[in-house]
């Protein structure tokens, strides 16, 4: 069962934060992706029943004005400094998928020595030229899941950005706000100087894709393990960019093995 409070950061700024598991487990921070955070998350589900999870929701998804003097990942990244330190967080395991996992290899890069491991889940954040990520925005909001989900549909846990089901009014402003959010450091291209910091990223980490992810093409992963120093890597069969909501029962595998090692 997941939490939510209210926490205060300096200057006046609050951001919200999900928790729950046990407080004697290891902690696991979560960087959500574009579909934002509810408190039925089938993934933070799982995680809490073996790690203490904190999941802060990322600044705009809950009110656009948050990012109005947000206007580059440098500002993320001082973001969720001060959130950990309002959290009392320190060497922190943390992950992070799809939006998530491009904000937690900032943090990783802009303060190495608070991150001890790092998990990212498809992410992304780099760009080639050959091999371009899709652009999300290019379909209507109400499309964009067959673009991130093998065989183009999102389960019935993920197919409502809200906790309230059964307010289409209320679903569609929160998959507005929340994609409004992303395009603001991801569009037109991703790549936001990401590719020249991640060799400062010196937490053990695990990147994990779907095998079949039409979003972010496969040879991303690859980049993202090759520039990060000892970088392990981890393909998830039968999953596409959704990946540890696909196949949720391998990806819980392999986090559960590389944080054990």
């Amino acid at each position: 069962m997941l939490t939510r409070d209210i926490v205060t950061l300096p200057g006046g700024r609050k951001s919200q934060v999900f928790s729950g598991g046990d407080k004697s487990a290891p902690t696991i921070v979560w960087l959500h992706g574009p579909h934002g955070l509810r408190g039925h998350d089938p993934v933070l589900a799982a995680l809490v029943k073996r790690y203490r999870v904190i999941a802060p929701l990322a600044p705009g998804f809950a009110d656009l004005a948050e990012i109005d003097d947000m206007d580059t990942v440098h500002d993320l990244a001082l973001h969720y400094d001060a959130v950990f330190d309002a959290l009392g967080l320190d060497r922190i395991t943390l992950a992070g998928h799809s939006f998530g996992a491009m904000l937690a290899a900032e943090y990783a890069a802009h303060y190495p020595r608070r991150v001890a491991k790092l998990v990212l889940l498809s992410p992304f954040g780099l760009w080639r030229d050959d091999a371009p990520v899709a652009d999300l925005f290019s379909v209507p909001y109400a499309n964009f899941n067959a673009m991130l989900w093998k065989g183009g549909k999102a389960s019935p846990e993920m197919s409502d950005p809200s906790d309230d089901s059964n307010d289409p009014v209320e679903k569609q402003v929160a998959l507005a706000q929340a994609m409004t959010t992303v395009a603001k450091y991801i569009w037109p291209i991703p790549d936001r100087g990401l590719r020249r910091r991640l060799p400062r990223v010196t937490a053990k980490t695990l990147v994990i894709h779907g095998a079949d992810d039409t979003f972010v093409p496969a040879i991303y992963a690859d980049e993202f393990a090759t520039a990060i120093a000892g970088a392990q890597k981890a393909v998830i069969a039968n999953a596409a960019h959704m990946a540890p909501y696909e196949q949720p029962a391998e990806v819980q595998k392999r986090i559960d093995a590389f944080l054990a090692a």
